[in-house]
């Protein structure tokens, strides 16, 4: 008797296992929740200012181990085509465009392209700022970090 429900419950165990072995489903399969798609990692842009004032763009790789963003604000805006001279960040923040397009030229002298979907985050409070021209009209949303947010620390999954 006891042999038997071991028997069964190495049976169990082993067709578990199995189960958490499977491959991912197939692109457009029907699955009971999200996989996450680890070879391609999200991506953000990071607009920072150098200890000199200069304006540059890196792009950070965001780790699955990134947890959630201590979150202070939000605002949703939309901008008509204008172009707008050189400025800081009023606060360290991140933007997404929702919708349109719009250029940030940084005092490095990178132009770079956004667009909807594209994750920025703008902490260039100082320095010498960027130039932001919107091309087309845009929605954005404006997500404002706790105190002391550290994007490098969060991006990696640090604590």
């Amino acid at each position: 008797m006891i042999r038997a429900a071991l028997i069964g419950a190495a049976v169990a165990a082993l067709a578990a296992g199995a189960a958490l072995a499977q491959p991912a489903p197939p692109p457009g399969s029907t699955v009971s929740a999200p996989v996450s798609n680890t070879a391609n990692p999200p991506k953000l842009l990071h607009v920072f200012a150098d200890a000199k004032g200069e304006t540059h763009l890196e792009t950070i790789t965001v780790s699955p181990k990134a947890g959630v963003l201590p979150l202070t604000g939000l605002q949703a805006i939309t901008y008509q085509p204008n172009k707008v001279n050189w400025h800081n960040a009023p606060s360290a923040q991140f933007a997404i465009n929702l919708t349109g397009y719009l250029q940030v030229e940084l005092s490095d002298g990178t132009k770079h392209k956004i667009g909807p979907g594209d994750l920025v985050f703008m902490e260039d409070t100082t320095g010498k700022g960027h130039v932001t021209s919107l091309l087309t009209p845009v929605t954005a949303l404006f997500i404002h970090p706790g105190p002391g947010f550290d994007i490098h620390k969060w991006a990696a999954g640090e604590k």
